[in-house]
């Protein structure tokens, strides 16, 4: 997904393109919405594995801006290993 298919009530960073959860590479998007009911955006990593199967989503705390959610995505994409950590606690559960 483009960064232009969306509004501003959308938004999606890339964090990894192959990440390796139990044997299986995954991609890592961090994606953040505007909802009813929350101030700000609700953030969400996605895991999508590259053979088919189930995304698996983890959802992190709320950003109040687009200023926070671009830092979140920073933090989180120079951290391998915690995005690798969440992964495996969230298949693991």
């Amino acid at each position: 997904m483009s960064k232009f298919a969306k509004g501003k009530s959308w938004i999606e960073h890339r964090l990894a393109d192959a990440l390796e959860l139990d044997g299986s590479p995954y991609m890592v998007n961090l994606v953040a919405r505007k909802g009813t009911g929350v101030q700000g955006f609700r953030v969400t990593l996605v895991y999508i594995p590259h053979d088919g199967g189930r995304d698996i989503e983890v959802e992190l705390p709320n950003a109040a801006t687009t200023s926070d959610v671009h830092r979140m995505s920073r933090e989180l994409g120079e951290d391998a290993d915690g995005l690798a950590r969440r992964g495996r606690e969230a298949l693991a559960a």
